[in-house]
């Protein structure tokens, strides 16, 4: 079956997919590089090699603090995919999106479901975990404590991994689709179905 990919899906498509790569980068930048456990252990040695002597909670303050460029990243790109989410929503009010689940529920054989599937999984946690971010970004603003909202963090954060899995069977899919079809839909993805 020949796919179409109109300018619009193709924007949308492309807009989700660099907001969530940029996210996962800030994540992946969180986790290692800019880990402040890790950096505040650094500066604490670095400085007592000038003879200078911080406590550990100095040492994560300064590392917090160099880390918060990568945070405004996050932000901003989290309010990019926020718009994306949103697009997709009217799209599918109006009509001119397929819903995910009913994707699922009109599946033609198993592998169209198993694609659909994930599809639909891959949509359903960028929702949540926008909420969950979303939610925890704006708790004091909302009027509920860190400690309370503490479980939006928690979801936040354990959604990511299953997330990436996800998106790497899309990427596998589309690949495994590519090299049995021949369709091109790498290509028709970037420049429409010219």
């Amino acid at each position: 079956m020949q796919q179409k990919f109109p300018p619009l899906f193709r924007l949308w498509h492309w807009w989700t997919a660099f907001s969530v790569l940029g996210l996962a980068g800030t994540v992946f930048l969180r986790m290692t590089f800019l880990d402040k456990r890790t950096n505040a252990e650094i500066i604490q040695a670095k400085l007592a090699g000038f003879h200078i002597a911080i406590d550990p909670d100095q040492a994560i303050t300064v590392a917090k603090a160099i880390r918060a460029p990568m945070w405004e990243w996050h932000y901003t790109l989290a309010i990019v995919l926020g718009i994306a989410i949103v697009l997709r929503i009217v799209a599918m009010i109006r009509g001119d999106a397929q819903v995910p689940i009913l994707k699922v529920l009109h599946s033609e054989n198993n592998a169209e479901r198993f694609k659909n599937t994930i599809h639909l999984l891959i949509c359903v946690a960028i929702l949540v975990i926008a909420l969950t971010g979303t939610f925890y970004y704006f708790h004091d603003t909302l009027g509920i404590s860190k400690d309370s909202a503490h479980w939006a963090k928690e979801l936040h954060e354990a959604l990511f991994w299953p997330l990436m899995g996800l998106i790497t069977l899309h990427l596998g899919g589309v690949f495994m689709h590519e090299l049995k079809t021949k369709e091109c839909i790498v290509s028709k993805m970037i420049h429409g179905d010219e």
